[in-house]
C-alpha cells in the first residue's frame, strides 16, 4: 500500500512521542507495501491491504514477528505505536550477557598484552587481600547493596584472595573477570558497574604487578 503525506506525518509524530529519532527510520515505499525500517536495531514494520482492511506485520528485537489483518486506520496507527514502543525499550535495554563477554574479552587482553603467569609472592598476595577488602568497600558504597548482596560480594572478593595464592596472575586476573561480571548479573547492578568495578580493580593491584597503573582499553 502506498502511504499518504498526513500518514507518514501522523507516523513521525508518534516516532517522537515513543522516544525515538524520526532520523533514524528509513522508508521504502511501494505500490502494494510500504516498509517502515529503524536502521539502527535492524526492527521493521510493514504496511499492507487497502483502507478498511488494512495489514500490518512487524518485528522488533528478538522477535517474534507480529502480523494484523483487517485494520481500520485507527487499529493500523495502533500497531505502529506498540511496534515503536517496542522499538524503543529493545534499544534501551541493555543485553548483559554481551557486556559481560566484552568486559571479559578486554580484561582478557590486558592480562595477555601486559602480565605474564608467574605465581603472586606472599607479599603480594597480601596486597591483593587489601586492595579486594577495599573494592568490597567501594562496591558496597556506590551501589547502596542490601545486607544479602554485601555477604555475597565478601564471599566472591574471599575467593579471589585465596586463589592468588594458587594460580599465576594472568589467570588470576581472568578469573576476576568472571568471578566479578558474573556478579555484577547476579546481583542486577547496571550495566556499566562492570566496568566501573574491573577498573577500579585493574587501578589499585597494577603495583603490585610490576606494571604501574592498568586499565581497560577505552578507561
Amino acid at each position: 500500500m502506498g502511504l499518504r503525506k498526513w500518514q507518514r506525518n501522523a507516523i513521525f509524530e508518534a516516532a517522537q512521542g515513543a522516544g525515538l529519532s524520526p532520523e533514524e527510520l528509513d522508508w521504502d515505499l511501494g505500490a502494494d507495501e510500504s516498509t517502515l525500517q529503524h536502521a539502527p536495531s535492524g526492527a521493521f514494520f510493514v504496511f499492507g491491504g487497502v483502507p478498511g482492511d488494512f495489514a500490518s506485520r512487524y518485528l522488533a528485537g528478538e522477535g517474534p514477528v507480529e502480523e494484523r489483518t483487517g485494520l481500520s486506520q485507527y487499529g493500523l496507527m495502533q500497531q505502529v505505536k506498540f511496534w515503536l514502543a517496542a522499538v524503543k525499550r529493545d534499544i534501551d535495554t541493555p543485553d548483559l550477557w554481551a557486556e559481560l563477554q566484552r568486559e571479559t574479552e578486554l580484561l582478557g587482553a590486558v592480562s595477555a598484552e601486559a602480565v605474564e603467569n608467574t605465581p603472586f609472592t606472599p607479599a603480594e598476595q597480601d596486597e591483593i587481600a587489601e586492595q579486594l577488602r577495599k573494592l568490597g568497600d567501594y562496591v558496597s558504597r556506590t551501589y547502596s547493596l542490601p545486607g544479602p548482596q554485601v555477604r555475597l560480594l565478601e564471599e566472591r572478593l574471599d575467593y579471589l584472595a585465596a586463589a592468588a595464592g594458587r594460580v599465576g596472575r594472568k589467570d588470576w586476573l581472568l578469573m576476576v573477570a568472571g568471578v566479578m561480571l558474573g556478579y555484577v548479573l547476579t546481583a542486577a547492578l547496571p550495566p556499566e558497574a562492570a566496568r566501573d568495578i574491573l577498573g577500579t580493580l585493574l587501578t589499585s593491584i597494577g603495583h603490585v604487578l610490576g606494571r604501574g597503573r592498568l586499565g581497560l582499553p577505552g578507561s
